[in-house]
């Protein structure tokens, strides 16, 4: 009895002993079962790249510098005719130029017209400037056999006065040269004109004092004053024959 006893208490001991043993074997095996593992995606681990559109970089534009306008002197041009054409006066086409003895121009020579430019070219500034062409040249005005010169003293000014004396040339005809003309007084003071063409419409001043000619003024370079209030100034022609006459104011 005794002995079945002792038989079942071990029996019992190994059935305890084997079931802790497969339950330690058990959990071990549930806690060293791998998770299952996922793979990134690739789409979800890339970085974002941004679309990169270069842009427009505005090139800077050439401007030309505008060339002034030359006018080609021709063969019979006057500074007074070439004035007259542009709508200038002579001491502003004189002063451009800078000229010291505006009666010396030859055909040939360049004159700087002011106040306008060169055309440009209508072809696109690429790669160098367009180089200047020239703009319709005028007609000038030249003398002209449609009627005789009518040349007549307009007035006298400053009488008496040396530094603003002068007298007044008018021409109401067509053109005309005063070479060899004179001016004169009762006392036979005189003046000779030296050789200068008058244009219709024009007039030529006549300074008793010295200074630097130009086609429309002349200088006499006296030392005194010529003409006296009330005194006579005749005009006369290249064959002294009396063209006008004026009474001194």
């Amino acid at each position: 009895m005794r002995a079945r006893s002792w038989a079942v208490a071990v029996l019992v001991v190994l059935l305890l002993s084997a079931a802790g043993a497969l339950g330690v074997f058990l959990f071990r095996g549930d806690e060293a079962a791998p998770a299952p593992s996922v793979a990134p995606s690739a789409e979800s681990t890339a970085p974002p790249v941004a679309a990169v559109t270069p842009s427009a970089i505005p090139l800077p534009t050439l401007t030309p510098t505008p060339a002034p306008y030359l006018y080609t002197v021709q063969d019979g041009d006057t500074m007074f005719g070439i004035a007259l054409a542009y709508g200038l006066t002579l001491d502003e086409l004189v002063d451009a130029n800078g000229l010291a003895d505006p009666s010396l121009i030859r055909p040939g020579d360049m004159l700087v017209i002011p106040g306008l430019t060169a055309v440009p070219s209508e072809q696109p500034v690429e790669p160098t400037v367009p180089l200047p062409t020239a703009v319709p040249r005028p007609v000038l005005p030249t003398a002209t056999p449609a009627g005789p010169p009518q040349i007549e003293i307009s007035g006298v000014l400053g009488a008496g006065n040396l530094a603003e004396e002068v007298v007044l040339i008018r021409n109401l005809g067509g053109a005309g040269s005063l070479e060899g003309w004179t001016l004169s007084d009762a006392t036979g003071t005189r003046f000779v004109f030296p050789r200068v063409v008058l244009f219709p419409n024009a007039e030529l001043r006549v300074y008793s004092a010295a200074g630097q000619p130009t086609p429309l003024r002349l200088y006499w370079g006296r030392a005194e004053a010529a003409w006296t209030s009330g005194g006579l100034v005749a005009l006369r022609d290249q064959a002294g024959e009396t063209a006008d006459t004026f009474i001194v104011p």
